[in-house]
């Protein structure tokens, strides 16, 4: 199965960008060379190549997406605070448990998230 991650565009040279995919994780050599993604894009990348450029709803989408088909592997995954899968999916979860509850959630939380700049 081939898997595919949103990250936010953070540098650009050249055909390659840095891209923060949050929980503390960047890569610094993602192609972009197939894409029009600039700084401040959101991309989907899979296998170090962006191979889409995102919108901020289909971004918060993927991301939601990862949240439900992942988090009951990260949960019991004994890696999960060494991964930035599961710490995003943990940080995730803690929002959508505050939700849940009826307290509101800031914009300040959301930018803190998964990619940098939500």
């Amino acid at each position: 199965m081939c898997l595919a991650f949103p990250g936010k565009v953070v540098e650009v040279v050249g055909d390659f960008a840095k891209i923060d995919f949050g929980g503390g994780t960047t890569r610094s050599d993602i192609n972009i060379s197939h894409t029009d993604a600039v700084k401040d894009d959101y991309v989907l990348v899979h296998a170090g190549y962006a191979i889409q450029v995102l919108d901020l709803v289909e971004a918060t989408n993927v991301l939601a997406y990862w949240q439900d088909h992942t988090q009951w592997k990260c949960e019991r995954c004994d890696i999960s605070e060494e991964c930035p899968t599961g710490m995003l999916v943990k940080e995730i979860v803690n929002l959508s448990h505050k939700q849940s509850k009826g307290d509101a959630i800031s914009v300040g939380e959301i930018k803190n998230i998964g990619i940098r700049g939500f």
